[in-house]
């Protein structure tokens, strides 16, 4: 496709932690460091072997899932009962207080929003953080916050992906058409979300890609890449256009 205008009817659906943002920096490594206060012995090699499948499996869908996933890990990690729920008391006084927790965006982040921008796409953040922290990002980064037409957070719906809500509501705003869209995430509940809802989809393999590649596949997205740098000049494949 040569004439990149015609690319204003078509959008892109980004997921944000894991693939415009490092999922590590924002909750593995903070998680840990909780967990390194209450048991400095604990086994940090298995927790870096399981943490992020286990991120991967329970991450982007629930608060609740998320919570069972950090008991998994201390479990994982050679906690005993009552250091588990010290490390939960911590992690909840730490969100309740807005402790901000380093958002850390991938090299690359800027330029291929740009690009996009650029081509004339339509861009949709669809993502299971909150409000609060897309405010963050506003603030931080607003070269990032800017570049979206739409932004969909978990406090706008009642259920998170692989409900495809986010994406319906997104869509809806934008005026896209659903066979004209992507969904592009590190996650297995992203990639189902948009098969739901029937949209294209790209898995990013991001940080973890020895451990999320098997994910990835057995959702069988359209595409599959490294970075979402690779994803400018592969769009027309996955559009067939």
């Amino acid at each position: 496709m040569n004439d990149t205008s015609s690319w204003n009817n078509y959008c892109i659906l980004f997921d944000m932690d894991g693939v415009l943002i490092s999922l590590k920096a924002r909750w593995i490594d903070p998680v840990e460091q909780i967990i390194e206060k209450i048991h400095p012995d604990f086994d940090r090699n298995k927790i870096a072997q399981h943490a992020p499948s286990l991120m991967l499996i329970h991450g982007g869908r629930s608060a609740n899932i998320m919570f069972k996933g950090i008991l998994e890990i201390c479990k994982i990690g050679g906690l005993s009962k009552f250091q588990t729920f010290r490390v939960l008391v911590r992690l909840f006084f730490s969100i309740l207080s807005k402790k901000k927790w380093p958002i850390v965006p991938f090299e690359g982040t800027f330029v291929t929003l740009k690009q996009l921008r650029e081509m004339d796409f339509n861009l949709a953040l669809i993502t299971s953080a909150s409000r609060y922290t897309l405010r963050r990002v506003k603030r931080e980064y607003p070269s990032i916050y800017g570049a979206f037409d739409c932004i969909v957070t978990r406090n706008d719906v009642r259920f998170t992906k692989p409900s495809p809500e986010q994406i319906l509501i997104a869509l809806e705003k934008l005026s896209i058409q659903n066979e004209n869209s992507v969904v592009v995430g590190d996650f297995m509940s992203d990639i189902q979300a948009g098969k739901n809802v029937g949209t294209k989809t790209i898995g990013v393999l991001s940080e973890f890609t020895e451990i999320s590649q098997s994910y990835i596949e057995s959702t069988n997205p359209d595409l599959i890449v490294s970075s979402i740098t690779e994803i400018p000049t592969l769009l027309p494949k996955v559009f067939s256009v």
